[in-house]
């Protein structure tokens, strides 16, 4: 194991102008001492001063990551826009990436669904598979600005065929649920079978029960032919054509443009190459259906709790469990020094969970984050980060409430720079419901909320006059079989960034 070169070694080399040691410095010094202390300001210092240097690119990245993660630092959204667009600019993916998320959500810059799906677009043209899969899911859930032309009119399936050709376990899944459900494409039972299947060997949750769920048991001799040519295509595909060493841009949209014609080589007539040699996906069957969640459902009016069917599609709900599923932690290890909710989650929460900070967040986190507050008439800038939980059997959340006390209303604020105020509303969506136990119950309303895939549960933590209401206290009860995870995501009374 390497010796770590000593801070005072790196301050030196600083000194004399080497970059490299601004670099490893800088990020050394943010991360270990506290915002406000003159260590964390030098080492935002370091990083400024190799931004425009040799190796100022990666300084550049750096600087927009540090202002996404430091939201509580005045005008950090503006700067880490700023940022992360010299490092896009400059083609650095990772950068895209989170651009292309600060347009979905507004932060630092005018909200474009178009420029997000612009760059995935950009993505997906240089080998990168995700950014395929989130193209095509913008297309088809966002609201995408009408004669952009952010997609060079490329419908939802092509992306996801893309994204397949690429190897990736959810273009399978997603273009075998619109094959099943005949969505943008003509209907084909057998070959949507055959892509779920093949997502599910990739791991991908709910891709099996999905084929279950969607098309008759057992696989017709069709679906069976279909998943042999998969499986025998990807065992085939030169995908090592991306592999780190082929780094230049042209040569990645070589190595894309031959792996999407190795795709279409399947056979099936609906998976064509353009002119340009680009895989396609010829369009039939019906439009894919715009999203729309059911209309409240009052279950109570003291406490305040309502239910909305289908919040999220089955799609969104198993791209977050796969996307969470790594990360997951117990409370104890994701708590927040100073909260006092969240030291109550550390004694009544057994199960495991995990926020969705901004170096996280994608397409699906950013169009839920938006329903939510279309259906609750909430300002975007005042939810919280989401989170994920996940309670395995036994697993339970002992009766609590979510709102704040006063005292730490203050504390947030003089201590964290956190000016959302009270959690008036917390919002939970079913990603998974377990086989049995595991509802909601809240005891003072004698009220049981079982959880189905998709289904979204408003509950109110304050009276209409905002005040605390003890009647919101609530119970995860112990899951009996089965996994049960959610999204979780509170309202708060103020935007979280705005000084009050």
């Amino acid at each position: 194991m390497q010796t770590p070169v000593p801070d005072q070694v790196l301050e030196q080399a600083a000194r004399m102008g080497d970059d490299a040691a601004r670099l490893e410095l800088g990020n050394r010094l943010l991360s270990g001492h506290r915002y406000g202390t003159s260590e964390h300001e030098r080492g935002l210092e370091l990083l400024l001063a190799a931004a425009s240097g040799p190796l100022g690119v990666q300084a550049q990245w750096f600087l927009g990551a540090y202002h996404l993660q430091l939201a509580v630092r005045p005008g950090a959204a503006t700067e880490a826009a700023r940022w992360m667009s010299r490092a896009a600019a400059a083609g650095m993916p990772a950068a895209m990436d989170r651009l292309a998320d600060m347009y979905l959500a507004g932060r630092g810059v005018e909200r474009s669904a178009a420029r997000a799906l612009g760059l995935q677009r950009e993505l997906a043209d240089q080998g990168h598979s995700r950014a395929a899969w989130e193209a095509g899911y913008l297309l088809d859930y966002a609201d995408v600005e009408p004669g952009s032309g952010a997609a060079g009119g490329e419908c939802a399936c092509t992306f996801f065929a893309r994204a397949s050709a690429l190897g990736h376990p959810a273009g399978y899944y997603s273009l075998g649920l619109r094959f099943v459900a005949g969505a943008g494409v003509s209907a084909d039972a057998a070959f949507g079978r055959a892509l779920l299947s093949r997502a599910a060997e990739g791991g991908y949750p709910g891709a099996a029960e999905a084929a279950d769920d969607l098309v008759p048991r057992p696989p017709s001799p069709q679906a069976v032919e279909w998943h042999r040519r998969l499986k025998a295509n990807m065992d085939s595909a030169p995908l090592e054509a991306l592999g780190p060493r082929q780094t230049g841009a042209g040569q990645r949209r070589t190595a894309v443009r031959a792996l999407e014609a190795h795709f279409s080589r399947l056979g099936h007539p609906a998976l064509q190459l353009d002119a340009g040699g680009r895989l396609r996906v010829l369009p039939g069957g019906h439009p894919p259906p715009v999203h729309s969640p059911g209309a409240w459902q009052w279950l109570s009016h003291a406490p305040r709790v309502a239910t909305s069917t289908a919040f999220a599609s089955r799609e969104e709900c198993d791209h977050l469990v796969h996307k969470m599923g790594g990360a997951l932690r117990k409370a104890g290890e994701y708590r927040r020094a100073g909260r006092d909710n969240d030291d109550a989650e550390v004694l009544y929460f057994s199960g495991s969970g995990q926020a969705v900070n901004a170096m996280a967040a994608d397409s699906v986190v950013r169009v839920m984050e938006r329903r939510i507050a279309g259906m609750t008439g909430w300002s975007p800038r005042a939810l919280e980060p989401c989170s994920v939980i996940r309670y395995l059997p036994g697993e339970e959340y002992r009766p609590h409430v979510d709102f704040f006390s006063a005292e730490q209303i203050e504390r947030d604020r003089r201590e964290g720079r956190d000016f959302g105020g009270q959690r008036v509303a917390t919002f939970l969506v079913c990603l998974r419901p377990p086989e049995a136990g595991g509802e909601t119950v809240y005891e003072k309303a004698g009220l049981r909320v079982a959880g189905r895939h998709g289904l979204g549960v408003l509950h109110y933590n304050v009276t209409p006059d905002g005040q605390p209401d003890p009647l919101s206290l609530h119970t995860g009860t112990p899951v009996q079989r089965g996994e049960k995870w959610l999204w979780r995501s509170t309202l708060r009374e103020h935007p979280l960034d705005v000084p009050r």
